[in-house]
């Protein structure tokens, strides 16, 4: 979701959680959530459990409106022009959303805050694939497995677009397509290259 169907700014949320006291370089790093930041994306705690554990890491109390704050910066916006496509691709295809993330994340996307359209990032896809949800985490195989099954999928026919190489990766093990795309960059010419001729055979 973050770096391909909204515009994600990592720098300006590590800015809002370092001003609460939060060691971004310990619990999020290059690689990943950690701690209580991987518990909340792997739904192992709730968003109350997180901002008390939050509390605890910085040393003073921080309220919930604090913690989405912090969460949201994150999000850059999301170009109303892909969310069309998005809109006429699911005329054609089975469109699902997987991505790791949280239920504070979510109250922001699954809203009419997404972009100027107003519309829930919800009605965009056929289904959600949620981390916290699913109680799976990309790479892991797990989450896809799950994705595959629950909408009866078959990995082959199934195309994953993302823009971390090992989350691909770890869809390809189950022999699923993989498309690696650049974080925030426009992906729909890549995408097209490949369903272009799938579109014209049909």
């Amino acid at each position: 979701m973050g770096g391909v169907i909204f515009l994600q700014n990592t720098e300006k949320a590590f800015r809002r959680f370092a001003a609460q006291g939060v060691d971004t370089n310990v619990y999020m790093g290059a690689h990943g959530q950690k701690g209580i930041f991987l518990d909340l994306e792997e739904g192992k705690i709730t968003p109350e459990e997180f901002r008390r554990g939050m509390s605890e890491i910085v040393g003073h109390e921080v309220s919930m409106e604090d913690v989405a704050y912090c969460w949201e910066g994150f999000f850059d916006g999301a170009p109303v022009d892909r969310l069309h496509t998005l809109l006429d691709l699911k005329k054609h295809y089975h469109l699902g959303l997987l991505s790791n993330t949280n239920p504070f994340m979510m109250a922001l996307t699954d809203s009419s805050r997404l972009s100027t359209d107003s519309r829930p990032i919800s009605d965009y896809f056929d289904s959600l694939f949620l981390s916290y949800e699913m109680k799976a985490y990309k790479p892991d195989e797990k989450i896809f497995r799950m994705a595959l099954e629950r909408d009866g999928l078959l990995a082959e026919e199934t195309l994953f677009i993302d823009d971390a190489l090992k989350n691909i990766e770890g869809a390809r093990r189950l022999g699923i397509h993989g498309l690696h795309v650049t974080t925030n960059a426009d992906w729909r010419p890549q995408l097209f290259e490949i369903i272009s001729p799938l579109r014209s055979e049909q």
